[in-house]
């Protein structure tokens, strides 16, 4: 499925960019058909660094690294291993469609969010996650 997304240059206010984690990555899989790819640029990207020791704490602004790119990879694939869905190729930024019924990125990730703390007992695991999320997402692309 993941190789099947569409690939993009330039997203659009119809495309929102997926959170690089786990949970994000298990959004885009729920999405299925409706996930979009561009190529990723870590180039010029940096990161916000705290160190704390001994009650002091120190932040500074870094490049981020080729390390970190493997960091941020590998949870996200291990997370979605542990619900059972295969990892995503690497070198891509995931983006999904954003249904006619949110306005916005940020309206369809809350109301994601929203719909899913609704759940008693909330899971736990991700694999007792994917199809409490399967069903969300379907619903609201208005397949649910």
């Amino acid at each position: 499925m993941w190789a099947d997304a569409t690939v993009i240059e330039k997203g659009s206010d119809r495309w929102a960019v997926l959170d690089e984690n786990g949970w994000g990555a298990m959004i885009g899989w729920a999405a299925g058909g409706d996930l979009a790819r561009r190529p990723l640029a870590d180039e010029g990207r940096t990161v916000m660094v705290t160190v704390e020791r001994a009650g002091f704490s120190a932040s500074s602004e870094e490049p981020f690294s080729r390390a970190d790119r493997v960091l941020v990879d590998d949870s996200i694939d291990e997370y979605l291993a542990e619900a059972g869905i295969p990892a995503r190729p690497r070198g891509w930024v995931w983006l999904i469609r954003v249904p006619d019924s949110c306005p916005s990125g940020k309206d369809f990730f809350d109301r994601i969010n929203e719909e899913l703390n609704t759940f008693k007992p909330a899971p736990v695991l991700p694999s007792e996650w994917l199809p409490v999320m399967l069903e969300t997402v379907a619903r609201l692309y208005g397949n649910g």
